[in-house]
């Protein structure tokens, strides 16, 4: 006797997943380029550059991954899909290893970004420089864990998609894989509106005018688009607990994943192409400078004492750092964090430079 048929369309969300895809790993890798050529033109590729690129890297296969799964009618209801048993056991499979490429590069996009604003302050600040980092190792073991949680859950992880063998397999309970799935989520969540906030506290005590304020939270709080999509994944992991109609239930979550990991490359990448703009308004060149070379390389050989000289004018004192061979004795008086004043900008690498003014006496 032949099961019943279901109650609902032979529909096929295919196309618009496969759009989605290759719409966004071709947009995104222009915005990687540009950020490469970026870093590049100022000698300053970094850590948060490899680890974008590594993030696009790791979006083509599962993009390729989704397109295949895609044109051979894979993201069909599971019970239109179960009338050819191997097909149905292929889409399943394909479903399942696509799943942690899409992890890894929502992990490794946002531990990017972590890394790019701690480049941005530069020592601005130091709670906020190490609590990015700590966001950072927690995003990456959530990471680690939900990529192993992903196959781990059967003792032969084939047992995920073919249901004879997962019939003679020890498996653990869905909700166990699901619950951590949804935490895992909610934590991306939270980083990414950490990652999107963390910088708006530090521009907005700048000494500037409101409209350059807003133009600088608005750059660097951009971010903040990806946890919407976070948030809006993390909702429609509940209807994975049973995974009743697999094939056709994950759609929404890879279309929401994928929208966020194209966001957070672009989003991402965007603080970091102010040279892009010097270079297309003709304020400058694209040239590696050889004297950055030389700067940095002397940076590394030079062993000469460094001391703060007194600078004082009739109305205040700041410090300034000079190479001397003998260091003047200077003492600090104390003082509180709101009789420092602070002042910022952006310089032409794109760091925020913070000056920090007080009064400073000669022992």
């Amino acid at each position: 006797m032949s099961a019943p048929a279901p109650n609902y369309p032979d529909a096929d969300r295919g196309v618009s997943l496969a759009a989605t895809y290759i719409t966004g790993c071709v947009v995104s890798l222009v915005f990687v380029v540009m950020r490469l050529c970026a870093r590049y033109s100022i000698a300053g590729v970094g850590i948060d550059d490899w680890l974008m690129l590594v993030t696009w890297i790791a979006f083509v296969p599962v993009t390729v991954l989704l397109c295949i799964l895609c044109v051979n009618g894979g993201t069909r209801h599971l019970a239109y899909l179960a009338a050819d048993p191997d097909k149905l056991v292929w889409s399943i499979k394909m479903n399942w290893i696509s799943q942690p490429f899409v992890i890894f590069c929502l992990g490794t996009g946002k531990v990017a970004v972590s890394f790019l604003i701690i480049r941005l302050l530069n020592r601005a600040s130091i709670w906020r420089r190490y609590s990015l980092y700590f966001a950072s190792a927690l995003t990456v073991a959530n990471t680690i864990i939900m990529i192993v949680l992903t196959f781990a859950q059967c003792s032969t992880p084939a047992a995920l998609w073919d249901q004879e063998l997962k019939e003679r397999t020890k498996c653990w309970n869905p909700q166990v894989q699901s619950s951590f799935s949804i935490y895992g989520a909610a934590v991306h969540t939270a980083m990414d509106f950490f990652l999107a906030g963390l910088p708006i506290t530090l521009v907005w005590g700048l000494q500037t005018d409101l409209r350059k304020k807003i133009a600088l939270c608005a750059l660097l709080g951009c971010g903040a688009l990806t946890g919407i999509c976070a948030g809006v994944k993390t909702s429609k992991l509940l209807s994975l607990n049973e995974r009743s109609d697999i094939t056709w239930e994950t759609v929404p979550l890879f279309m929401w994943s994928g929208i966020e990991i194209i966001l957070l490359i672009v989003c991402g990448s965007i603080p970091a192409l102010k040279p892009i703009y010097s270079i297309c308004l003709g304020k400058r060149s694209f040239t590696l400078r050889s004297s950055q070379r030389n700067t940095l390389s002397a940076k590394k050989n030079n062993n000469s004492r460094r001391s703060y000289i007194r600078q004082r004018d009739d109305t205040e004192a700041s410090l300034g750092l000079n190479n001397v061979t003998q260091p003047s004795a200077v003492h600090v008086s104390r003082m509180s964090e709101d009789e420092i004043a602070m002042t910022g900008r952006f310089d032409k690498e794109g760091t925020i430079q913070i000056t920090k003014t007080f009064d400073i006496q000669r022992d």
